[in-house]
Formats: structure tokens, sequence, C-alpha cells
């Protein structure tokens, strides 16, 4: 038993003690002061002895009396303290269950804190495991870069010489009416298909303040019943005065038209019963809507209030390609002059289709001899680059220093709109009119077309 206990079954003893010996007292202080009859007092010496014995209980008794007294206060003394002790028992008792309370507190704290604290070590171990997986990318794609640019400088070989490709700056803005920006540049990402167009300012149109003149054209033929692309490019005179309002215009007008005539030219192209004097016919009839678009660009300058046609003329050179997988891809290329159809194929550019197929017909021009119109039918396999090209850009890549250049850099592989800009906008020494240009990559299937993403 604790100590609380046995104080309190003395403090019990004690009680039950006094309150016999209390008893005791009283019964024996009761005992003489009884009413006895009055006998004969008598001096005699039994009487004498009688009263002195009386008187010597009566002394103890006062005595016993005084040491019950005593012992009563000695009790209710021990009972203070014990009551002090079952005070401070009681507190202590408080202070063990606040102190417990406190442990129970300090404990679950604890366990939080430890479970907050494997939560962060978690997270320390998976942010680790996040910066090496980046530092591994990191190092993947630094040693990648490397080996590119260590491929690229062993291609550089030719006219350009080992230092990095920049574009030619500009040194002033054009003037004139007719301006527009120094170069454009237009993509598509289109599964197997790939496309890059980009029209730049040519050296001697930089150098003298004059305008750019060609344009460029990428469009979706939704007309057409199977999916098709269309690209044009549109070279204007240097002496033309509003040549590059009429190339836009007839790049435009041309989406326009085969737009107009696409369920046609679908039944004609991908048919079973596509008839090549039916295609030849929808052609003409075309690219004379296209004329006649672009002579309301000059309509009422001309003698007699026509439109003046030496102020618009134009060389078009356009080309439908089928969209979709497929290990042959099926084309249609059409134009008017001088433009040109060049394919890459085991690094060689070779010339495909030339609007015009005679010294003759290369100087022929939009809108006069929109009626001329020259076509022709080609397929391309996995691999093979197309590109669609206004003359000065077609003498590049025909030219064996400089071709094989351009061909070390789209063979296989379509770059970024900016790096193909920077591309086409070379400084490298030419007959200084502007270079357009629209380049198609053939993957055959989806899939190879994004794994060659460079």
């Amino acid at each position: 038993m604790t100590t609380t206990t046995w104080l309190i079954v003395l403090l019990v003893l004690s009680v039950v003690a006094n309150v016999a010996l209390t008893a005791q007292l009283t019964a024996r202080r009761r005992g003489p002061l009884l009413p006895a009859p009055a006998p004969t007092v008598r001096d005699s010496p039994q009487t004498l002895h009688d009263l002195e014995t009386t008187r010597l209980e009566l002394d103890q008794v006062r005595r016993a009396a005084d040491h019950a007294t005593g012992l009563m206060q000695g009790r209710d003394l021990e009972l203070g303290r014990v009551r002090g002790l079952l005070a401070q028992s009681q507190a202590q008792a408080a202070d063990a269950a606040a102190a417990a309370e406190e442990a129970r507190a300090l404990r679950k704290e604890r366990e939080e804190l430890l479970t907050r604290l494997r939560e962060l070590e978690e997270e320390v171990r998976r942010r680790s495991r996040e910066r090496d997986d980046a530092q591994s990318q990191a190092l993947a794609r630094i040693h990648e870069l490397e080996r590119r640019l260590a491929d690229a400088e062993a291609r550089a070989e030719g006219p350009l010489g080992p230092e990095p490709v920049s574009p030619a700056i500009p040194r002033q803005l054009p003037v004139g009416r007719d301006t527009t920006a120094d170069s454009s540049v237009d993509g598509a990402d289109l599964g197997p298909v790939v496309v890059r167009a980009a029209s730049a300012r040519g050296d001697r149109a930089r150098h003298d303040g004059e305008h750019r003149r060609d344009a460029v054209l990428l469009r979706f033929a939704e007309e057409i019943p199977a999916p098709t692309l269309l690209s044009a490019v549109a070279a204007g005179t240097p002496r033309g005065r509003w040549s590059q309002s009429a190339a836009d215009r007839a790049c435009r007008s041309l989406a326009t038209q085969v737009g107009r005539y696409g369920e046609g030219l679908g039944r004609e192209l991908y048919g079973p019963d596509g008839d090549d004097g039916a295609l030849g016919a929808l052609l003409r009839t075309a690219l004379q809507g296209v004329a006649h678009s672009m002579r309301l660009v000059t309509r009422g300058e001309g003698p007699g209030g026509e439109a003046d046609d030496a102020a618009i003329e134009v060389s078009l050179t356009g080309l439908l390609t089928r969209l979709g997988d497929g290990r042959e891809r099926e084309h249609l290329a059409f134009g008017v002059g001088d433009g040109a159809l060049l394919r890459l194929r085991d690094g060689v550019w070779t010339a495909e289709f030339t609007p015009g197929d005679s010294a003759s017909g290369r100087t022929r021009r939009l809108p006069a001899d929109a009626a001329r119109v020259g076509w022709a039918r080609l397929t391309t396999l996995p691999g093979d680059v197309l590109a669609v090209c206004s003359p000065p850009m077609a003498e590049l890549l025909l030219r064996d220093d400089v071709g094989a250049w351009f061909a070390a850099r789209w063979a296989g592989r379509q770059p970024y709109l900016t790096s193909f800009l920077s591309e086409v906008n070379v400084p490298v020494r030419s007959t200084g009119g502007d270079r357009s240009v629209v380049c198609l990559w053939d993957f055959g299937d989806a899939r190879d077309a994004r794994s060659a993403t460079p």
C-alpha cells in the first residue's frame, strides 16, 4: 500500500482509540457522582482510608483524563499533519496527471514531427532523383549538341567555310509603295509530310533599297475530297512596279481557284477514271482566274484604262500533295514561267519539273500566259525532299558546292522555322535575286517523321 493509505489507516485507529478512552473516562467520572444514600459519616479510620483511596483514584482519573486530553491533542495534531500530507499527495497526484498529459502531448507532437521529417526526407530523395535525371538529360543533350556540332563542322565544306551559319542582315529598309517584309517564313508538321516555306529579299534588292518581289503560300486544300496540301511560289519580275502585290495576289488567288475547282481536281487526280485532258483544262481555268484577279491590282493604269500587265508580271509554280501515310506519295506540279521543282534523293538535287519546257517557255509570265500552263504528275518515296523554288533559289540548289551544303542540312530531317529561314537566307554569293522556296519532306509514315525531328 502507498504512504497515503497507511496514513489514513493510522488516523482511523487513532480516532477509534481516542473514542474508547474517552468513553472509559466518562464512565469513571459518572460512577462517583451517582447519588448515594447519605450514610452516617463517621470519622473512623476505615472511612478516612476510603476517602484517601477515593482521592487517590480521583487523582489517577484526573491524570488519566489529562493524559487522554494530551493524547487527543496529539491525535488532532497528527490528524492535521496527515491531512496536510493528504493534500500534498493530492497536489502531487494532480501535478503527476498534468505531467502525464503534457508527456502525452509531447509524444504526439514528437510523432507528428517524425512523420513530417519522413515526408521531408522522401521529398528530398525525390528532388534528388529529379535533379539527377535532369542532369543526366542535360548531359545527354550537351553530348548530342556536341556531336551535332562536330558533324556540322565536319560537313562544313564548300563556299561557306567552317563558320556557323548566320543570315544576311539588311542594311536598310526598302522604299516604295509596294514594300513588304524583308523575309517571311511558314511551315507545318502534317504527320508523315513536313513542310517549310521561306522567302527572303535578295542581296541586290537589299543593296539598292528595293523591296522583296516574291511570295510563298501553304494551304490545306479542304475542298478536294482527299486530304491535299497546296504549296506555291510566285516570283515577280524586277522591272514590275507592282510585282510584290501581284505575287501575293497570285498565291492567294490560286488557293481560291483550287478551292473552287477542288471536287473536279480531286476526281481527276485521285479517281480511277481520272483524265489528263480534263485535268489540264481545270488547271488552265484556274490559272485564268488567277490572272483575272492579278489584273485588279493595276486596273485602270494601262492604255485605254486596261490593266498594266507589265507592272504585275510573275512566274507561278504550284504543287498539290496528297497527305496521309503511304510508301508512294502522289504530287501534281504545275505553273507558268521559270520556277522549278527539285527533288533531293541520296544527297543529290535533280530538277523534276519546270513550267516552261523550253527557253521560250521559261519567259512566260502571268497574267498574259495563263492559258499556257504546264503540269506534270510525279511520286516520291519515303526520305525524298521536294523543293518548289524561285529561279535564284533553284540555281543555288543545283550548284555543286552550295547544293551539297543544303543537302547535308535538309536530308532526312526537318529544321525549325527559324533555322530554315537562316539557311535559306545564308550569306553566299549568288545572282542576287529573291530566294523563295517551299520544302516538303516525305517520311512515308508519321512515326518516322516524329523520330526525325532535330
